[in-house]
């Protein structure tokens, strides 16, 4: 999750955002927040440094399949 700070324009900052190699999920306006997903770790070090970005909060998620007798756990 991208914080955009409120100096620079929302719009501008997701097109950046996106530049950098972010895939961008979802822009929520009244939070000014960008959601996405990258592929490696540098696309994070670049959005961090960019004009415009006040905070960058990395999630990772994970799925455990669901119980089967023919999966182990």
């Amino acid at each position: 999750m991208v914080l955009v700070d409120e100096q620079h324009r929302l719009d501008s900052v997701t097109a950046a955002v996106e530049a950098c190699g972010v895939r961008v999920q979802r822009v929520m306006r009244g939070m000014r927040t960008i959601v996405g997903a990258v592929s490696d770790d540098a696309a994070i070090e670049r959005v961090q440094q960019m004009d415009g970005v006040a905070s960058v909060r990395e999630e990772k998620s994970f799925a455990v399949p669901p119980n089967h007798r023919d999966i182990p756990q």
